[in-house]
């Protein structure tokens, strides 16, 4: 826990997720109100923060009822099943009765250890790699013969096709536009957030910690909730990292 201080705890506000980040400011206005925005310097601000506060949750209420994302969240785990499945079925050919079969097993577990999980990459990057993976599959055509395997790449590739299908909608403008607004007015409400911020720290230059009485003890154990969020989430993301390049190493 940090000590405590004399100024407002700061955090990397544009690196919240959406949601809490909005969850962040909505909890900030209740506690301007709280505590009185002309007893706190910052009347002046308060209209430009409502207004971008208003602008980012109507933004967000596109995206969260956005059917495209559910669908392509849908069509991935379609697409995760069926390299799963295809990449399962290879391996199994690794312990055939045939060694002729084996021997094709392990000249395509050579590929698929090149390209690791993909199952775990982004969107577009999965598709990438699934393109390339299928096409370095079908370089070795006698193998994929003997294992039969074309029907479970045809699979595959079906699944890719209708995830792609789907993202290239979620490219449109209009989807381009409310993702670009989104961002837009998160920089914006952040901007009018540090105004407010800088100018409460110095009303506490000029007037103490206390100028007005428990404002700065509740922010402060706000503000470090969400810094130690924040700290969570980025800790979350470093060890997804982690994982995805120790898969990429051992997947078998």
């Amino acid at each position: 826990m940090e000590p405590v201080n004399d100024k407002l705890v700061r955090l990397r506000t544009h690196a919240l997720v959406n949601e809490l980040h909005f969850r962040f400011h909505t909890e900030n206005n209740a506690l301007y109100t709280q505590y009185n925005p002309t007893a706190l310097g910052i009347q002046v601000f308060i209209a430009p923060f409502h207004d971008r506060l208003s602008e980012l949750d109507t933004a967000l209420e596109r995206i969260r009822k956005s059917a495209d994302t559910a669908r392509a969240a849908a069509a991935d785990h379609d697409f995760d099943a069926s390299f799963s499945g295809l990449h399962e079925y290879a391996r199994s050919c690794l312990h055939h009765f045939d060694p002729a079969v084996r021997h094709a097993a392990e000249n395509l577990h050579i590929v698929f250890s090149h390209y690791g999980n993909i199952g775990k990459e982004a969107y577009r990057q999965e598709l990438a790699s699934s393109y390339n993976l299928m096409q370095d599959l079908r370089a070795r055509k006698d193998d994929v013969t003997l294992l039969n395997l074309e029907p479970w790449m045809q699979a595959h590739e079906k699944a890719a096709a209708a995830l792609a299908a789907i993202l290239d909608e979620r490219t449109g403008e209009t989807a381009q536009q409310t993702e670009l607004r989104v961002g837009q007015v998160r920089r914006e409400l952040d901007a009018v957030y540090q105004q407010i911020t800088d100018r409460i720290d110095a009303m506490i230059n000029l007037n103490g910690r206390d100028f007005v009485p428990g404002f700065v003890a509740e922010y402060n154990a706000h503000a470090l909730e969400y810094k130690n969020k924040l700290a969570q989430h980025l800790g979350r993301v470093h060890a997804d990292k982690n994982d995805r390049t120790t898969d990429s190493h051992n997947i078998q």
